[in-house]
């Protein structure tokens, strides 16, 4: 079992919507929620959770733009 707050996990998740925003302003926000909860729910058995968001959005970002970056 976990020992991550689910209150701070579903933060920092809000803080990467919030980045992904910025970084594809074209992008729908509706969209980005939706492949980070998408992201999200594939880490559900995860034992270890303090890498999760940061993980999330890595494949949020390759998903939106899957060139690789330079």
């Amino acid at each position: 079992m976990s020992n991550t707050d689910p209150d701070s996990e579903y933060e920092a998740l809000m803080h990467v919507v919030q980045r992904l925003a910025e970084r594809f302003p074209d992008t729908p926000e509706e969209r980005i929620r939706a492949l980070t909860v998408e992201e999200f729910e594939s880490f559900d058995d995860a034992h270890v959770r303090d890498f999760v968001p940061v993980l999330v959005e890595r494949a949020v970002a390759e998903r939106l733009d899957p060139t690789p970056a330079t």
